[in-house]
């Protein structure tokens, strides 16, 4: 869930309002590798983070963005009630840089503007005079306070209630139908809302209880909360703010854009924005014969389009880039904002108390120590060389390389070493008592653990086989759940709703720009979906919240310290850090996968009438 499922947003204010999409400043920018970035602390990167060509922009034209996935998108078109990576990255176009983050993620000015104010508590929007829907009405303060609204309701059933919204004054209240209005949600006038928080900390500045994106009230004021989420206007013929309002669409497969006719950033070049989707099995040939102009693709595509040896490694030319097998495209890439891990599930998420709830007894993965064989039993950095051809890096942390001022490239991790994973099992009583190959529990009881993992790619069940593998190695007998794969949207399902066959499970997380990791690991965020409740985590949690972590070294040893005792507990074992890569057919005059960049969708250009085709064998 990447973006997708993204608990917080942003940093910290300035006080101009951008009359266009980002700011851009029209000067021309050179393809730029990663070797001046964090990121290089961890992984490679070998491919340009941007391109932009050379060659006069044609008027007009259709881009056309292939979305690589086995599964359609569930196509719910609003910013408080999606739950899929997939529906949030297809859509985009439609929401465009309601804010926008600096170089290290902080709120940055664009369509919003925000503004701080540590004593009073309060942070406040400015809404650009200029933005509109794609109908012709304005957005305003009531688009914001919406959002507050709709998420804070009694009825709301979506995942984004959690304590950084709690922290908004007047929030629980009405949340619990004892107050009509939001108290700390004020308009101020028609473009400026004030939002009041009960605690003032750091992470606020980083959009913690702040919406980032406004929606349409006077479209979606009508319709009952709880059938917003299928109606039309969320799931058919939502509006935009954004570069682009969807024209039509073919359910879950392709969506067709058009130019927001109340567009006021940076002149769109295209006529249309084709989004859609293809199946994995299919991605290479199309890109290769010109169907798409853009497409981010995964590892398991890699040597379709690169010379990889014997060894599945990357073969260099003698200017020490990876060697094409293809001549229509140009490869970006940089780290994703996600990592990678296996979760434990310890108990139930408590839907009256809002909170996560452990299992009385503990449940199969009480005890820490079979939590942390099973980290070390893990091949990461086999996985990585061997499905990933060294695009992915086994992860030291549960805080990613994308946030460089709180990642620390020192920290250990679990790395492979099944001898230990041995030592830790024999200790805590975990031994083969009936000779069948597999240890039994300290009371003699056979141990059995469920591993779900999900469907999605070819290397998808070699992975989970390989991992499998790495535990029956130190006597753990793990199965699949069901005996197969799991295909996204049922797996995310049966997370979310505790379903009992779930015992152990292979996902990831996009972190979002806000790195404080309450709304993944607290004990009332929803995310939580290992259900993990612990003391000395709530306890950390709090210092990294509190007013002291506006102090950047007290700030950061916070993440040291909150960072080191759930590697210790081990309620999940981070697994790895991936390089996201796009292929960008070359008419396309610009891409961009920098970490901070003010490229948007507006900026889609096309340099030729036709998509260059692949010419070598």
């Amino acid at each position: 869930m990447s973006k997708s499922l993204k608990v917080a947003a942003f940093l910290c204010a300035v006080m101009m309002v951008l009359a266009s999409c980002g700011g851009k400043t029209g000067q021309k920018q050179t393809a730029r590798t990663g070797s001046d970035t964090e990121a290089d602390k961890t992984l490679k990167l070998m491919f340009p983070q941007m391109i932009e060509r050379e060659g006069s922009t044609i008027k007009g034209g259709t881009f056309v963005y292939g979305f690589v996935y086995d599964t359609p998108w569930k196509g719910v078109f609003n910013t408080f009630l999606y739950q899929d990576n997939p529906t949030y990255e297809v859509m985009r176009p439609r929401i465009g840089k309601f804010m926008t983050d600096g170089p290290n993620h902080e709120i940055k000015d664009s369509y919003c503007v925000m503004t701080f104010d540590r004593e009073a508590k309060t942070a406040t929007y400015h809404i650009n005079e200029k933005l509109t829907w794609s109908d012709g009405v304005p957005v305003t303060a009531e688009d914001i306070i919406f959002v507050y609204e709709c998420v804070g309701h009694p009825d709301y059933t979506g995942v984004r209630y959690d304590s950084d919204y709690e922290n908004v004054v007047g929030m629980v209240e009405y949340h619990k139908g004892e107050a009509k209005t939001i108290s700390g949600v004020k308009k101020i006038d028609d473009k400026t809302v004030e939002v009041t928080f009960k605690n003032f900390f750091p992470g606020i500045l980083w959009g913690a209880g702040i919406t980032y994106d406004a929606e349409p009230y006077h479209y979606l004021k009508d319709i009952p909360l709880t059938e917003m989420a299928s109606h039309d206007r969320v799931r058919k013929t939502p509006l935009s703010c954004g570069p682009f309002v969807i024209n039509s669409m073919v359910e879950g497969d392709i969506l067709e854009y058009v130019p927001n006719p109340y567009w006021y950033g940076r002149k769109i070049a295209i006529d249309k924005l084709i989004i859609k989707r293809i199946a994995p099995t299919s991605a290479a040939a199309a890109i290769k014969a010109g169907e798409v102009d853009a497409v981010q693709f995964k590892a398991d595509l890699y040597d379709q389009f690169v010379e990889l040896d014997d060894e599945g490694k990357t073969v260099f030319d003698e200017n020490g880039k990876p060697k094409m097998k293809v001549d229509n495209i140009d490869i970006v890439g940089n780290i994703e904002n996600t990592y990678t891990y296996i979760g434990f599930k310890f108990g139930t998420w408590n839907k009256e108390k809002e909170m996560c709830e452990m299992f009385p007894d503990g449940g199969k993965f009480k005890d820490k120590a079979l939590r942390q064989a099973i980290g070390y039993a893990m091949d990461n950095d086999g996985i990585n060389a061997i499905y990933y051809h060294g695009l992915r890096v086994t992860a030291n942390s549960f805080i990613t390389p994308y946030h460089p001022g709180f990642y620390d490239v020192s920290r250990k991790g679990y790395s492979y070493d099944p001898d230990k994973a041995k030592q830790l099992l024999d200790k805590a009583g975990y031994k083969d008592v009936d000779g069948d190959g597999y240890r039994e529990t300290p009371d003699g009881k056979p141990l059995k653990i469920n591993f779900m993992f999900m469907s999605g790619s070819d290397v998808s069940a070699p992975i989970a086989n390989y991992y499998i593998q790495n535990w029956k190695d130190v006597g753990l007998n793990v199965a699949l759940n069901d005996g197969r794969l799991i295909e996204f949207n049922a797996f995310y399902d049966k997370l979310q709703d505790d379903d009992p066959t779930v015992e152990m499970y292979s996902a990831a997380w996009g972190v979002g720009s806000n790195p404080e990791p309450t709304g993944l690991y607290g004990k009332v965020a929803q995310f939580n979906l290992e259900r993990w409740v612990n003391d000395k985590n709530e306890e950390l949690l709090a210092k990294i919240t509190s007013g002291d972590a506006f102090d950047e070294a007290f700030r950061a040893q916070a993440y040291r310290d909150w960072d080191e005792n759930i590697l210790e507990e081990a309620p999940a074992i981070p697994t790895a850090y991936r390089m996201k890569l796009y292929a960008v057919n070359k008419r396309t005059k610009s891409w961009d996968q920098q970490f901070v960049t003010d490229w948007d969708w507006c900026d889609l250009a096309l340099i030729s009438e036709k998509p260059a085709v692949n010419m070598m064998k």
